[in-house]
């Protein structure tokens, strides 16, 4: 009898070892690249504004898995880096929101944009972003959805200043009604932006933020490695309702 109790034992002890298995998190490659404009450094006394260009890139490699819904990203800034948001005028999530247009916020809050490429089912729901500054501790994203409904919706960007290593750490979250629109999950697949410098609007119209904004991105020392390191983190939800969390490290070269 002894022997036989063995094959139940062995039979829970491996389906103990094969839970984490079937129950494994899907893996989404992440990806980023960004530059800044000049990349010459300023120094603390005469900080130099810059443009701050870049790409974002997501695809799940696990076979057999939906890409995930985006739900949020944190960005770590290295030292070197200054957000000035505090000196220009701003705008309020809470107007754009009302209104569902930057077009009450002043021009002068205007300070960069972008494009991207985001699924609805298998409709490019294209989304498009307007960057509106914030103040000393926020930067909207105002971001529009246009498939399958037109969705609009500020998205904070909440910029703290950080001890040690880095200087700043930036986090947003990605509101409800654009995780989700008319019951079809959105998936985010790419996204290209600028914020400072010189601009395209959704609309065609170029902004020209060096000219009211010039410090909103600035550098006052550039590191002896020639690269500002720094490390962003993107947050998955599956439609397994598994979530996850994956890094990126990269760097920006300057001089």
């Amino acid at each position: 009898m002894r022997k036989l109790a063995v094959l139940p034992a062995a039979l829970v002890a491996a389906a103990v070892v094969a839970a984490p298995a079937a129950a494994q998190v899907p893996v989404t490659e992440f990806t980023s690249k960004a530059s800044i404009s000049p990349k010459k450094a300023g120094t603390k006394k005469n900080p130099r504004g810059v443009q701050l260009k870049g790409s974002l890139g997501f695809r799940t490699i696990t076979p057999g898995i939906e890409e995930p819904i985006i739900t949020g990203g944190d960005i770590l800034i290295a030292k070197g880096g200054v957000w000035g948001g505090g000196k220009y005028a701003t705008c309020s999530g809470a107007k754009m929101r009302k209104a569902q247009s930057t077009d009450v916020c002043p021009a002068k809050s205007i300070v960069g944009s972008g494009e991207g490429v985001a699924f609805a089912d298998t409709t490019d729901a294209a989304p498009d972003v307007v960057f509106v500054n914030g103040g000393k501790s926020t930067l909207w994203a105002f971001t529009t959805l246009y498939n399958p409904a037109i969705v609009q919706e500020p998205v904070q960007i909440k910029i703290k200043k950080q001890s040690g290593k880095w200087a700043y750490k930036a986090s947003f979250r990605v509101p409800k009604v654009l995780q989700v629109v008319a019951g079809v999950p959105i998936t985010l697949r790419s996204l290209n932006y600028k914020i400072g410098g010189k601009f395209k609007l959704p609309n065609g119209k170029t902004v020209n933020a060096s000219k009211h904004a010039p410090q909103l991105l600035a550098t006052t020392s550039c590191p002896k490695s020639n690269k500002y390191p720094y490390q962003a983190t993107a947050h998955y939800l599956y439609n397994t309702g598994q979530t996850a969390s994956r890094p990126f490290k990269g760097t920006v070269a300057c001089s």
